[in-house]
C-alpha cells in the first residue's frame, strides 16, 4: 500500500521537532525551517529561517540555508540578497559564489553570474562547478580566451575525477 505525501509529512515533522526542541523553552529555526521544507512546507520553512537569521544575522551558512530556502520558494531575488550578505560575512567561502552564480545563471543575469563564478573559480580551481560555471558564463558573453582556458580546465578536472566519457 502507497504511503501519502501526508502520510509522510507527519513523521518528518515530529523528526524535525524533536531536532529543534533540544529541551523545555529551547526553540531552533534553523532545524525546524528544514524540516519544513523536508516535510514540502515551503511557506512554514521561509518564516521559521526568517526568524533563524533575525537571531544570527552574521552567520553565512544560515544565509546560505536561507537562500536554498528561498530558492525552493522561487524568490530568487531573495535569495540573492541572502547570499550577497553572506559573501560579506565570508568573502572566502567558494561555495557562496557557485551558489550565486548559479542562481544569476537561472534569473538571466550573465554579468552577475560570470563574477560570482569567477570569484569562486579563482578560490576553488578545483571545483568542478566554480570552473564549468565559469566557462559557460565566460563563452555567453563572448571572453573566448577565458572561456577556452576555462573549458580546457573543466576536461581537465573531469579527466582528474574520473568523470570523462
Amino acid at each position: 500500500m502507497p504511503l501519502s505525501t501526508r502520510t509522510l509529512a507527519v513523521p518528518l515533522l515530529a523528526l524535525g521537532l524533536l531536532a529543534a526542541c533540544a529541551g523545555p523553552g529551547t526553540r531552533d529555526p534553523a532545524a525546524l525551517a528544514n524540516a519544513s521544507l523536508a516535510a514540502g512546507r515551503v511557506d512554514d520553512a521561509v518564516r521559521e529561517i526568517e526568524l533563524a537569521v533575525r537571531q544570527r544575522p552574521r552567520d553565512p551558512a544560515l544565509r546560505r540555508q536561507a537562500a536554498h530556502i528561498y530558492t525552493r520558494a522561487d524568490e530568487l531575488e531573495r535569495a540573492v540578497v541572502h547570499l550577497e550578505v553572506a559573501l560579506q560575512l565570508a568573502p572566502s567561502d567558494p561555495e557562496i559564489s557557485v551558489q550565486l552564480g548559479t542562481l544569476e545563471q537561472r534569473r538571466g543575469n550573465l554579468p552577475d553570474a560570470y563574477v560570482a563564478f569567477r570569484r569562486a573559480a579563482e578560490l576553488a580551481p578545483d571545483d568542478l562547478r566554480a570552473v564549468s560555471g565559469l566557462a559557460l558564463s565566460a563563452e555567453a558573453l563572448g571572453f573566448e580566451e577565458e572561456a577556452a582556458a576555462s573549458y580546457a580546465r573543466w576536461a581537465e578536472l573531469e579527466r582528474e575525477l574520473g568523470l570523462e566519457d
